[in-house]
């Protein structure tokens, strides 16, 4: 055999064992070689192909379009994605053929068949949806589960009855409380669990923002709407809000001019920038919270009731810490597990430590609650906080002053529900606290109602 035979063979072998299909023709489009897995693509033996013409095959709808075919009338170099006559899907990629002086000879190609990649890059998108589904649902239960393990029972409950009620509805809805209840948190609370979750929630403190600005921030402006204006105008809040949550905190602050104006947007659903003519849709949904006695300033002529009225659609008064000590120690254990994570901290108060929490008033509520835990993780060295280190207060709140103040059952039931809340964390279902602690089931189903609120 000689060397020419021997190349010859050679790129035959090459030819009918390459993972891709490849077509060879001349240049007119008669087909001079086909490799052997073209019938598992086209349905059609490869010996039937040869000396068939390209150009008449597409005519015929067997190559819709044909690859060689294009080469052959542009001459140049062609890519693309092409689905057979049996619903196989290919990449194919095909090259004009030229001799030493530039003459066309013909054209071959190179097809792949990714029918089975295409398949599979459905499927994993269809897992990839579905799992991020799955995930937002877990994400929803989470969050249901974290905030009914604070608010389990009492005022707290009914409030977030109401939140799971209209979450999902686009009424408009009334916050009230002391400074530090969490009305900003009962809001976000509203927001994440609705279908508007993955849109902007904007807070804006109406008491925050200087009367001379108030307008322009809430309902954006104009181009020279007034000196010193942004080219090409501002979006206020109301709009960069979208679709998502717009909270209006400490409402009672709002002058009353703006108060017109606020009425005006919300009973017409639209805004007009300051300086403006053209009308804007209103998207967001309103929620509006307030420290004040509103129905006592529309007494004193300081607040609209028209305003309040459109407003209060839903009421809901978020009760002061001091009417919710049963809601501390878990709070305490919330707050010190975010705080660890937002410090990179594993840091815990003793008992004796949560203890002497749960019987202070808190005026500021749960803000000088957060504020007050962060400190103390912040400021103690050591990973144990306890109450003979909390130095700032030892002069007023000694241990021994703590302990004259609490019952032997209150402090039991202090260190009790401490034990059951973290037992609960690892291990919760009745049946896994009951089998760890060594007690009856039905104990244990006890104990969780008692502390937690479920079983």
């Amino acid at each position: 055999m000689d060397l020419r035979e021997h190349a010859f063979l050679l790129l035959k072998h090459i030819l009918d064992h390459s993972f891709d299909e490849i077509f060879i023709a001349d240049n007119v489009g008669n087909i001079l070689h086909v490799s052997g897995n073209t019938e598992k693509i086209f349905g059609i033996p490869p010996e039937k192909f040869i000396n068939q013409n390209i150009f008449a095959l597409e005519e015929e709808g067997i190559f819709s379009p044909s690859i060689i075919a294009t080469v052959l009338r542009n001459e140049r170099k062609e890519t693309f994605i092409q689905e057979t006559i049996h619903n196989r899907k290919l990449i194919i990629s095909g090259y004009p053929v030229y001799d030493d002086k530039g003459a066309l000879l013909g054209a071959l190609s190179f097809s792949r068949d990714i029918t089975e990649f295409e398949y599979l890059k459905k499927e994993n998108e269809q897992v990839a949806k579905a799992m991020q589904l799955y995930q937002e649902e877990i994400k929803k239960l989470k969050q249901q589960a974290m905030h009914s393990s604070v608010f389990k029972k009492g005022k707290m409950e009914k409030v977030f009855d109401t939140v799971l009620k209209v979450s999902d509805l686009g009424v408009t809805v009334l916050l009230e409380g002391e400074s530090g209840v969490g009305k900003t948190r009962i809001a976000q609370i509203i927001h994440e669990m609705s279908k508007r979750k993955n849109q902007p929630f904007i807070e804006v403190n109406c008491g925050a923002i200087p009367e001379s600005l108030i307008e322009s921030e809430l309902f954006g402006y104009e181009e020279g709407a007034f000196t010193g204006a942004k080219k090409g105008g501002k979006k206020g809040y109301f709009e960069t809000a979208g679709e998502g949550t717009l909270l209006l905190d400490e409402i009672g602050e709002l002058p009353m001019n703006l108060q017109v104006k606020l009425l005006t947007v919300l009973q017409n659903q639209s805004l007009v920038r300051v300086g403006g003519s053209k009308k804007v849709g209103l998207k967001c949904r309103i929620i509006c919270a307030t420290n004040q006695n509103l129905e006592e300033m529309i007494k004193n002529k300081q607040f609209r009731e028209d305003l309040y009225y459109r407003i209060n659609v839903i009421k809901m008064t978020i009760p002061p810490l001091r009417e919710r000590r049963d809601e501390i120690v878990p709070l305490v254990f919330e707050i010190t597990e975010e705080m660890n994570l937002k410090y990179g901290m594993n840091k815990h108060f003793t008992t004796a430590m949560v203890a002497w929490i749960s019987q202070q008033e808190w005026p500021g509520n749960v803000r000088e609650l957060r504020n007050f835990i962060e400190k103390k993780m912040i400021t103690t060295s050591g990973n144990e906080i306890d109450l003979e280190m909390n130095n700032e207060e030892a002069d007023n709140h000694s241990s021994k002053e703590v302990m004259k103040e609490m019952t032997l059952q209150d402090y039991m039931e202090t260190v009790e529900k401490e034990f059951i809340l973290r037992m609960y964390q690892q291990y919760p279902s009745s049946v896994k606290i009951a089998k760890k602690l060594g007690i009856s089931q039905s104990t244990a189903n006890r104990k969780i109602r008692k502390y937690i609120g479920e079983c």
